[in-house]
């Protein structure tokens, strides 16, 4: 299996290549963004190193507040991991009018934020059955619960704006309420 790194190393040449390419042959700024925002192999490139980024960040994260996972841990998110892709796959059949390329994003970032309160959730677990716990970790565990009850404000904040603009029910609806 490919490693995050060589991997994030040849989406980001490829997402610089692309780049390239749209400047050197339309030659200005906008002609060169319209040909990156319509053409599907850019748009692919470029939603994929906007995954790669997400990645990375959640990697940091983990690393920051949680670092080295357990064996549990792993295990309990692989499991909720793939019934919550069930879920979102079937919502995506509920919303698939408001499928776009602006979509995609918010689906995995709701993914990879809902994976990262089941780790404080199984952290927090061990915290409270182990008898000697750092205070190192209890300060790590409660500044990952406040990331994550600001990450999860403004998730909020901006599905709910998004509901009263529009007035109807989309997608924003679903993730107000995940």
């Amino acid at each position: 299996m490919i490693r995050l790194r060589t991997y994030a190393c040849l989406s980001f040449i490829a997402t610089l290549s692309i780049i390239h390419h749209a400047f050197t042959t339309r030659g200005q700024f906008y002609p060169a963004a319209v040909y990156l925002s319509t053409s599907k192999i850019s748009l692919m490139l470029l939603l994929n190193m906007c995954l790669v980024l997400m990645l990375a960040l959640w990697h940091l994260v983990k690393l920051l507040f949680l670092g080295s996972l357990r064996e549990a841990e792993v295990e309990r998110l692989n499991e909720q991991a793939w019934r919550e892709l069930m879920e979102i796959l079937f919502a995506i059949t509920i919303f698939r009018q408001d499928f776009s390329s602006g979509f995609l994003p918010l689906v995995v970032t709701l993914l990879l934020i809902k994976a990262l309160h089941w780790l404080a959730q199984k952290r927090v677990e061990f915290i409270e059955t182990t008898p000697n716990v750092s205070k190192l970790a209890h300060v790590r565990i409660v500044s990952f619960m406040a990331f994550l009850l600001v990450v999860d404000g403004l998730f909020m904040y901006s599905s709910v704006r998004h509901l009263v603009r529009s007035r109807q029910a989309s997608v924003s609806l679903f993730f107000s309420f995940e």
